[in-house]
């Protein structure tokens, strides 16, 4: 299931032309996140994701035996972070683990007979879905929020092309998140066999048994970075795209 993750993922972003110098990824075990160069155009990287991401599923999972099966939840974001000798760190990280890991979300994918569903923050939304670029279309996504441990209510936007916005869309209500440890730490998506401690597992198609998660994000960072490149300065030395 780790190789067919990986193979998603690498595929993905092939297909929106990210070039391995522009990316550098962290392992979650069950999942991956990736920090993208700021240069990188959103919304090849949306588009992407809404069609090679599904159809590459679609095409491993056929293939694979039922136990091996796996799908998707991914979250787009765009801000900040630091590197330092543990990994990256920032409130911006913080945020999108909090919609990764948003209840509504994970009933989006349960209920879906998609082996994928993709959600975007609203500053994504705000500043690349809402303009309509060639392939991704305002219409498909729809909001959603989440409550965290720090009492704010975070909003994002799930994509599914079989609904469309009549603009009368109201946020799902936020789901109060439990306390548990911070989620830069923990991985923030699991299998089917691995429930949260005190809660309960939501029902997945039993054609796609398990779940992981990605999260791509695009991000200004400082400190060492992949590919030998090596920005010096201070941490936010400017807007990350």
């Amino acid at each position: 299931m780790r190789r067919m993750l990986y193979d998603v993922l690498h595929e993905t972003l092939s297909v929106a032309a990210v070039e391995p110098t522009e990316y550098r990824s962290e392992d979650r075990g069950d999942g991956v996140f990736v920090l993208i160069d700021p240069t990188v155009p959103k919304p090849a990287l949306l588009r992407a994701l809404l069609t090679a991401t599904p159809e590459r599923l679609v095409s491993m999972n056929r293939l694979a035996a039922e136990r091996a099966r796996i799908r998707l939840r991914i979250v787009v974001h765009s801000g900040e972070v630091a590197l330092d000798e543990f990994g990256a760190v920032g409130s911006d990280l913080v945020h999108a683990f909090r919609l990764l890991d948003a209840p509504a979300l994970r009933e989006k994918l349960a209920v879906t007979p998609e082996p994928s569903v993709l959600c975007v923050s609203d500053a994504v939304y705000q500043g690349v879905v809402r303009h309509a670029h060639a392939g991704v279309r305002p219409e498909h996504f729809h909001p959603l929020t989440t409550g965290s441990k720090e009492g704010l209510t975070l909003t994002g936007w799930f994509h599914d092309s079989s609904v469309q916005q009549t603009g009368t869309n109201e946020p799902e209500q936020a789901t109060p998140e439990p306390a548990a440890s911070s989620a830069v730490s923990r991985t923030a998506a699991q299998t089917s066999g691995s429930p949260q401690p005190g809660a309960a597992a939501a029902p997945v198609p039993a054609l796609h048994p398990y779940t992981g998660n990605f999260f791509f994000g695009t991000a200004t960072i400082s400190g060492d970075a992949v590919a030998g490149d090596k920005h010096v300065g201070t941490d936010r030395t400017k807007p990350a795209r």
